[in-house]
């Protein structure tokens, strides 16, 4: 795998991994938020100290109903530090998580750029088979039009010139024409005597051959 790539996926797991940590947060906060609740209203009014302790038991009541208080008290304590540290890690991890994906998002960047690099290369090796395969039918067209020549005077030889009316050229512009009609255009096309390699403006040259500066025919890519 490219290392760019390797740096895409890494970050994206990153991501992930801070997300999965922020939900548990945001949970432990919710479940302390709700314990405080229930415990809010679980504190009951100690007895008053106004009404007679003569009965048997008072004391041992008010002792248990005080640490009853005491320990209510303490998980509160507690219970309020879990919600803050949690809210606080919540909100660390929000800022950690825009962090990475601005980093996922320039790495994401640079693996487009590497991509559009390697297309261009294909793209330059492309246009050479297409001028290849562009020289081979123009041999194969010199060869016909040779042939026609040929034709031409063995029919006049024959008296028999009606039989090659039609100039070759008309019959091959026609046939290219219903063949790659797409591809032309009515403008003019003196620009496009370079070979196909040399005018693509998006085919970028391999290394040991690219020397000129950039632009049309090769594509410039930072």
């Amino acid at each position: 795998m490219d290392a760019i790539a390797k740096v895409v996926e890494g970050i994206s797991a990153e991501i992930s991994s801070l997300k999965e940590q922020r939900h548990a947060a945001h949970a432990e906060a919710e479940r302390a938020g709700e314990r405080l609740k229930e415990l809010s209203g679980q504190k009951a009014p100690l007895p008053s100290g106004t009404v007679s302790s003569e009965r048997e038991g008072r004391k041992e009541l008010l002792a248990a109903m005080e640490d009853l208080a005491d320990v209510l008290n303490k998980e509160s304590a507690v219970l309020s530090r879990t919600k803050a540290l949690a809210e606080e890690a919540a909100r660390e991890l929000d800022r950690l998580i825009l962090e990475a994906e601005v980093r996922y998002h320039e790495a994401e960047k640079r693996l487009a750029q590497r991509r559009y690099e390697e297309l261009c290369r294909t793209r330059y090796s492309i246009d050479g088979e297409a001028e290849q395969v562009m020289a081979n039918l123009a041999e194969v067209l010199d060869r016909l039009e040779s042939l026609h020549a040929d034709q031409v005077r063995s029919a006049a030889d024959a008296e028999e010139a009606y039989l090659v009316q039609e100039e070759v050229s008309d019959m091959i512009e026609n046939w290219l024409a219903r063949r790659l009609g797409r591809w032309l255009s009515l403008g003019s096309s003196e620009k496009y005597d370079a070979p196909l390699p040399e005018l693509d403006a998006l085919a970028l040259k391999p290394e040991p051959e690219r020397g000129r500066a950039p632009g049309r025919g090769g594509a410039h890519t930072s």
